[in-house]
């Protein structure tokens, strides 16, 4: 190894040294909460959460390693890592369940938007995975982010629990958070969540991601674009009557390669109210024939053909009585549409209650060119 290439393996080294950062829980974090505070718990000082939010503005990450030690009371509770964060309604996150340890969704990822989460829109592999949460002990967690991809370890583990392969925000610099939320009806005066021994390592990217693959085109029948109105407050329940389609002003959404049409992304739901929108189609047919379409929908949706309402679905999320989580996806309901020959007009009404708002939909059809128009 020549003098020059061992004294620039020795700065890169340095350099790396230099940049990964330990944050202690001192002055420079912004705590809010009732029950944020900083003490000592299970031998370490920690910071301890019911439900509030730790902020380090000053710290810069886009790429690299997280790396922090948590420990839970196992009660129903959700524990947040926030990262690249654009503001505080504008970044990216994991979040955990300690109370499903073990269960398929006991880690998830969401890009958060307009200060929304979107967990009803990201879930199953590449979003959601298990892990062992032990309860009142220690656990390690790292977090690996590289580019568009981004690895979830939870405890003594070699190989991530969690690979996300595609986050839904460009990459970008930012700050960190950490975040704890207890549900309403827990005992007063708990701490579920307790962080320690924080570290920010920019740049250093230890874990080796799988090699990328070509992201594939839409599945055949995939709607790749929705003209989606602006939004607006709808009544509770099914929509009877379309509102006048020729004064609203539409713009054009390209879904995802799943199919999903993000909608934070492009709208800002209204200050308060059931936020709703319309999202259309056009369905040119060769012949008078009825086919089938499957939807997917966060929370609720009106289906309108031809300016007549023919269909109305609620998936909301509810705790119990029924229990429902809400996730979309084409499974969650098939339409069958009378279509006449030439243009059809094929419309939704969206609303959005919670964990996301989203839409996609896939025709299964000969003869019938979808557009949005």
């Amino acid at each position: 190894m020549t003098k020059k290439l061992f004294a620039a393996l020795i700065t890169l080294l340095l350099t790396a040294l230099a940049s990964a950062e330990k944050l202690p829980f001192d002055e420079r974090w912004e705590l809010s909460g009732n029950d944020t505070t900083v003490g000592d718990f299970l031998g370490r000082a920690a910071l301890r959460m019911s439900t509030g939010r730790a902020i380090r503005r000053d710290v810069r990450f886009q790429d690299g390693t997280i790396e922090l030690d948590l420990a839970t009371t196992g009660h129903r509770s959700f524990f947040y890592v926030q990262f690249r964060m654009q503001s505080d309604g504008e970044h990216e996150e994991f979040y955990f369940r300690p109370h499903k340890s073990g269960l398929p969704d006991a880690i998830q990822y969401t890009p958060v938007l307009r200060g929304e989460g979107n967990w009803q829109l990201y879930h199953g592999e590449g979003a959601t995975a298990a892990a062992e949460i032990p309860d009142n002990e220690w656990v390690h967690i790292k977090i690996v982010v590289r580019g568009s991809r981004a690895a979830v370890f939870v405890g003594d583990v070699s190989e991530p629990q969690l690979i996300v392969p595609r986050l839904a925000r460009e990459a970008r610099v930012g700050y960190v958070a950490l975040r704890s939320f207890l549900p309403a009806g827990m005992p007063d005066g708990l701490y579920p969540t307790s962080f320690a021994d924080l570290v920010v390592r920019p740049n250093e990217i230890d874990f080796d991601f799988p090699s990328e693959a070509r992201e594939s085109t839409r599945p055949q029948g995939v709607v790749s674009e929705w003209l989606v109105s602006e939004p607006f407050v709808a009544s509770e329940g099914p929509m009877m009557e379309l509102p006048p389609l020729d004064g609203q002003r539409w713009q054009t959404v390209e879904t995802e390669p799943s199919g999903l049409a993000l909608l934070l992304r492009h709208v800002e739901r209204p200050d308060r109210g059931r936020a709703t929108l319309l999202a259309k189609l056009t369905m040119s047919s060769e012949r008078e024939q009825r086919i089938s379409m499957q939807l997917g929908y966060s929370d609720e949706v009106t289906v309108f053909l031809n300016g007549a309402p023919i269909l109305y679905a609620d998936d909301r999320y509810q705790f119990d009585r029924p229990r429902r989580e809400g996730l979309i996806g084409f499974d969650q309901l098939t339409v069958f549409l009378p279509l006449r020959s030439g243009d059809n007009e094929v419309v939704l009404a969206v609303t959005d209650v919670f964990g996301g708002w989203g839409v996609m939909g896939k025709v299964d059809s000969s003869g019938v060119r979808v557009s949005a128009r």
